[in-house]
């Protein structure tokens, strides 16, 4: 039997990030971004998420989790957890 892609994504197998105020990261895949701190974006790229631009400059409140295949991260402001894959 093969695995669905979502049994296949184990977080907590692969690491975490925590990424703050400024923080800019490419290069590197996450599979969800987890806001610690109510937070902003400046730049985010996912390639299976349409139109990020919207979430660009919108306060994120924390406890929310957006999922997909992020390349590229920037936080304007707060504190998120960024889950590898």
């Amino acid at each position: 039997m093969s695995k669905s892609r979502n049994n296949a994504l184990e977080f907590s197998t692969v690491g975490s990030e925590v990424l703050e105020s400024t923080d800019a990261v490419t290069g590197k895949r996450y599979g969800a971004l987890q806001i610690i701190n109510d937070a902003t974006f400046s730049a985010l790229t996912a390639g299976n998420v349409t139109d990020t631009s919207k979430l660009i400059g919108q306060t994120i409140p924390a406890g929310m989790v957006i999922y997909g295949e992020f390349s590229a991260v920037t936080v304007s402001s707060g504190l998120v957890m960024a889950h590898k894959y």
